[in-house]
């Protein structure tokens, strides 16, 4: 919870004051770390500045609403028409935000501030549609990032508001990146669908659009870049539904535009916020892009709170729903010789898993109580035991979902659950809909007592159904059941955060339907992917991934795969690092293992602890083209650093044996100062400028042992 300032009080407790008579000319008003806010009263404009980058916004009463500039350290104006950056669809209504001609007034500008984080408010009201919208704009020290949102609320009557719009800008001309997204659970892996970077210029009249109808990252994951000759601008929705950008070539620039999907929502005496939006644009390309989206997700979006990746073992490809007191004390015996640090008792330890086999976790969602046949001392005696080991201990969830045959006979209403045109979704199960107070609160009495008995360091929290909600009679209309689902799932994680502030979150959606930074407020890690192999395959997913999301959020797990073996493995460090850029999960039956492959495993894990203080602060660069399952590139190298420590590793992964060396270019470093580079196989290879490094590259040779090849890279002091 942020603590206001005294500035921040004063301001709130005299309302929505204009604050420009205190202001007189161009005066800095708010300042957090390189964070500051100014006002120039005779222009009529505020400019937010962050990161380097400054973002200037015309709010006066006598003018129209309007972005009038975006300028970055270059000196690259990235704005290239000053309008509104969002539109208002209300009552069949299309207007820009503060015109002037449409009745827009502006009733005031507020400022809150902490000591990393701004955020001004400008309120603006539409009195014909008995509506007012206040835009709100952050930003935090250390991140050239601006966060927009606009807050919807009712005056006298109850308007209707569509298709909700976060942002729109012109912006710049540039190649257009992005991301696709998880592409279901029988995506053509060899066809390299999942989670792959791509790049394109519009010509003409293309218009560029992408988006999801139903979680956030099933198609494309919600996130752009732009990339200039100096510089490269990025846009990221922070929603985990549905959604749509999209970008038009104009004369001047690009017309981006980002938002919900087709959806209404009427208005009710509540206030109701929009889906955020992030931008901005830094010196640099991609992997600088990449650095400020980090800084601004943890300072801006977290409130200061990092990441603590950890070797985590879990049980589920290992042992599916056929888990017991006895073999899970076994299995943390196990994970914790081998240097694991968490471990995790996936789906399947609940009254009524398995009656179908052995992977069948549908059966028994919604009894969250220990099978007591199975766990008769509770899950207790597990996290006891993994705590005297000291690993941390952490329990699979999915409480937005019920097994339909408990509905009868639980405390679950069965007017609480999701449809779509009177269908649930499947047979077995349905969605509990988020937009009922009543299933809200038996979710929060469930999960409370869950945590509060067994006491878990973290909770993998899952979801494998979903429902765009148009059932009558819910707290929501027929087309914004979707938008209320997000609103209420970020309410219960909201409300769990703020009681159990410690306790880590896993992010999972049937692997990565929902990777947004809008969970990132809420979860501390993410598993990508339940495809979880070939070794190639993780590798793509984390060099695309890492563009978007910070290495250390990104989660996999070295299983047991037909072409991967781990007994008598080929080669047991291709596999264990392919992993390392992200959080080294472990998902096999350790204790099959010979004493020579613990000793290996053992190894492999001590050298990712070793590589892991880089992590915490890191953001990834790729070095060469993604990994692909077919055809491969000869090789794939991909950078983890950390700017602020000038540290980094990297690595380099062999394909074709036929090309039996790559130079390899770092980026982001300080061409005046030195660096060191160690091999964590060989030792040190040498020490060089960091505009040596950068120009002339390290050769990386074959090995005559493993296909993975990892280097640090750290500044000399």
């Amino acid at each position: 919870m942020r603590r206001p300032s005294i500035f921040t009080a004063t301001i709130l407790i005299f309302g929505c004051l204009f604050l420009s008579p205190a202001f007189a000319g161009a005066a800095t008003v708010a300042t957090a770390g390189d964070a500051s806010v100014s006002h120039d009263d005779a222009a009529g404009t505020w400019t937010l500045s962050a990161g380097g980058t400054n973002l200037t916004l015309v709010i006066d009463a006598n003018r129209d609403f309007a972005v009038s500039s975006m300028v970055t350290p270059s000196g690259t104006s990235w704005v290239r028409s000053p309008i509104a950056d969002s539109i208002i669809r209300v009552n069949t209504q299309t207007v820009a935000l503060g015109a002037r001609s449409a009745g827009f007034a502006l009733r005031g500008v507020t400022l809150d501030t902490d000591d990393q984080r701004l955020q001004l408010n400008a309120t603006f009201e539409l009195a014909s549609a008995s509506l007012r919208v206040i835009r709100h704009y952050a930003i935090a020290s250390g991140s050239p990032t601006f966060e927009v949102w606009n807050t919807y609320e009712p005056l006298n009557e109850s308007p209707i508001v569509d298709d909700l719009n976060a942002l729109q800008l012109v912006v710049q001309q540039g190649n257009i990146r992005s991301l696709t997204g998880l592409k279901g659970d029988n995506a053509d892996v060899a066809g390299n669908d999942v989670f792959t970077l791509q790049q394109q210029a519009l010509v003409g009249n293309a218009v560029f659009t992408i988006g999801s109808e139903a979680r956030s990252s099933e198609s494309f994951v919600p996130w752009i870049a732009v990339d200039s000759a100096r510089d490269e601008f990025y846009l990221a929705l922070m929603w985990s539904g549905s959604w749509s950008l999209t970008v038009n070539r104009t004369n001047n620039g690009l017309s981006v535009a980002a938002g919900l999907g087709s959806m209404s929502r009427t208005l009710k005496g509540t206030p109701v916020d929009g889906p955020h939006a992030v931008f901005g644009a830094v010196r640099g390309g991609l992997p600088q892009a990449s650095d400020a989206l980090r800084a601004y997700i943890v300072n801006g979006i977290r409130g200061g709170r990092g990441f603590s990746p950890l070797v985590t073992y879990n049980t589920w490809f290992a042992y599916g729903t056929n888990v017991t007191e006895a073999n899970m004390m076994a299995a943390i015996d196990a994970a914790a010789g081998v240097g694991a640090e968490l471990f995790v008792i996936d789906a399947g330890w609940y009254a009524g898993a398995g009656a179908d086999g052995a992977f069948d976790f549908d059966s028994g969602l919604g009894s969250w109580t220990p099978d007591p046949g199975r766990f008769p001392n509770g899950l207790r005696p597990l996290r006891d035991h993994a705590h005297d080991l000291g690993l941390k201990f952490g329990v699979w969830v999915e409480p937005e979902r019920i097994a339909l045959a408990l509905v009868g006979d639980s405390t679950i209403d069965e007017q609480w659950l999701a449809t779509h045109d009177g269908q649930y979704g499947t047979e077995d199960s349905a969605i509990i809909c988020l937009s009922n107070d009543a299933a809200k609160s038996w979710i929060l009495g469930w999960l409370t007592t869950l945590v509060d008995s067994v006491q878990p360091d973290y909770l993998k929290w899952d979801n494998n159904l979903w429902t765009n909600c148009n059932r009558p009679g819910h707290e929501h209309g027929a087309s914004d059941g979707n938008f209320a689902q997000v609103n209420g799932l970020y309410e219960v994680l909201s409300t769990l955060r703020q009681q159990y502030p410690d306790l880590l979150i896993e992010n999972v959606s049937g692997g990565g339907n929902r990777m947004d930074l809008g969970l990132m407020r809420y979860s501390d890690v993410a598993w990508m992917d339940d495809r979880t192999a070939p070794s190639s395959h993780v590798r793509h997913n984390l060099e695309g991934l890492s563009a978007v999301f910070p290495p250390a959020y990104l989660l996999s797990f070295v299983t047991d795969h037909a072409t991967e073996p781990l007994h008598d493995a080929p080669d047991m460090s291709l596999y264990m690092r392919s992993r390392m850029p992200g959080v080294l999960g472990l998902c096999f039956l350790i204790e099959d293992f010979s004493e020579g492959e613990l000793a290996t495993l053992s190894h492999e894990i001590d050298i990712y602890k070793g590589l892991r203080g880089v992590l915490p602060n890191a953001a990834g660069a790729l070095l060469t083209m993604q990994a692909e399952s077919t055809p491969s590139p000869e090789w794939d190298v991909m950078q983890i650093s950390d700017s602020g420590a000038g540290s980094s590793f990297i690595g380099a992964f062999q394909t074709d044996t036929g090309v039996d060396q790559i130079n390899v270019k770092p980026v982001g470093l300080d061409p005046s100062a030195t660096y060191s580079v160690v091999s964590v196989d060989t030792g040190l290879l040498g020490e060089a400028s960091g505009a040596d490094l950068m120009s002339g590259g390290i050769d990386i040779l074959q090995s005559p042992n493993s296909a993975a090849h990892l280097l640090i890279v750290s500044r000399e002091q």
